[in-house]
């Protein structure tokens, strides 16, 4: 056995499917073997697009391709024709049906355990009516809930973002800035994942050292360990695996040779298959007596995804002159399209384990909705004011304004 120092740059977290029986529905011509399979095949090959489609050097960037694509999978269900089949050719490389979709997706939500926490959620615009076909598919096959509000309102903000945070167990505090009024629907996952070290480390062995970052040298507190991990060394780089408890789990970082930094290894990694190569690695490495030293770290990040995933191909549902969603929406409402695609994560790894969170919030807006008439009211002549308690109707300040500059 030999004995290796790694300071770790890259962490990328695999969930691995689990197969589970599925049910034939009508419009899938698959077996639950074979759903599953390529359902699996669909979340590797959308986590290569998704990861590489942006630039991830300095950004601490960290994304759930798994969150993104329930979130589009849902509203794939309000899609129909060429833009159903753009958002699939991007979401499962055209190897799955819609219905093939829904089916493994709800397969994998059944076999997630209390380590993995998914949730999906629709707000409608009560001014709005879903098509019964569109709610009745999401409901069963994402297990969404769905409620109407008064998108006016800020408490609407408020009950959408306390919702996120109470689905990623406090890890993501909201979504959404404000809601507008000018929306029709917001589809929403949350992922929430929590679990202990197979191997806790001590907290007496944490101690400053120093991370080499791009921007120069930072002194942060290392977890410390030596122990039996995987490893395994491939591609001029070294790849480690930690278990947790809930050995379905593992976290997989990859640490570059000295000399090589991790954004040109990411660059000779652009191809499809570096997600399944994560696994199949995992299957050759072995049992190594490893001295770990591992950052410990807390990071958020935030993005909107319509560039990248424009850049992928999904780009009809995005134009209003394009988009069909003519399935999403009851047919007397007007047609739609996706405005925005907002993507936050969370992680936190400390001696006891990891707690990681992602929210994907696809929003939808009319292509042609009826104005809001508009009455123009301009305050130029002195007027009354008043200050009032509404839970209590006491007006607590009254006055007239004469002059705004007395």
């Amino acid at each position: 056995m030999r004995t290796c120092t790694l300071s770790l740059l890259l962490l990328l977290i695999g969930f691995s499917a689990i197969a589970m029986p599925l049910q034939e529905e009508q419009g899938t011509t698959l077996s639950g073997e074979q759903q599953t399979a390529l359902f699996t095949q669909s979340v590797q090959a959308f986590s290569d697009k998704l990861f590489f489609a942006a630039d991830v050097a300095g950004r601490n960037r960290m994304i759930s391709p798994l969150s993104v694509l329930l979130a589009l999978g849902m509203t794939a269900n309000g899609s129909v024709g060429a833009t159903q089949q753009e958002m699939l050719a991007v979401l499962t490389d055209s190897s799955l049906t819609v219905e093939d979709l829904n089916q493994a997706s709800l397969s994998y939500l059944k076999s997630a355990g209390k380590e993995l926490s998914i949730a999906n959620s629709l707000w409608l615009n009560d001014r709005m009516d879903l098509s019964s076909r569109f709610l009745s598919r999401v409901r069963k096959n994402y297990q969404a809930e769905a409620r109407n509000l008064d998108f006016h309102t800020q408490k609407s903000t408020k009950v959408i973002n306390d919702w996120v945070s109470d689905a990623t167990r406090g890890a993501i505090d909201g979504i959404i800035d404000q809601v507008q009024p000018d929306v029709i629907l917001y589809l929403i996952n949350a992922i929430s994942f929590k679990d202990a070290w197979r191997n806790e480390f001590e907290e007496r062995s944490t101690r400053d050292m120093t991370f080499h970052a791009k921007t120069g040298d930072i002194r942060s507190p290392f977890l410390n360990q030596t122990s039996h991990y995987r490893y395994l060394h491939q591609n001029g780089a070294s790849y480690l695996y930690l278990p947790y408890k809930n050995e379905r789990y593992a976290m997989a970082a990859i640490l570059p040779d000295e000399g090589g930094d991790v954004y040109t290894f990411l660059d000779t990694q652009k191809r499809a298959g570096f997600s399944s190569s994560l696994f199949a690695y995992l299957q050759q490495a072995e049992y190594e007596n490893i001295t770990l030293s591992f950052p410990k770290f807390e990071s958020n990040y935030a993005d909107g995804l319509v560039d990248e995933l424009q850049r992928l191909g999904m780009k009809r549902c995005f134009d209003a002159s394009l988009a069909d969603f003519s399935a999403m929406l009851a047919s007397n409402r007007p047609d739609a399209v996706i405005d925005e695609v907002l993507h936050k994560t969370f992680i936190r790894v400390d001696e006891t384990g990891t707690e990681a969170a992602a929210v994907t919030a696809v929003i939808m807006k009319a292509t042609s909705m009826a104005p809001t008439e508009t009455l123009r009211l301009l305050f130029d002549r002195p007027f009354f004011y008043a200050i009032l308690d509404l839970e209590r109707n006491i007006p607590l300040f009254m006055g007239v304004l004469d002059n705004p500059k007395p």
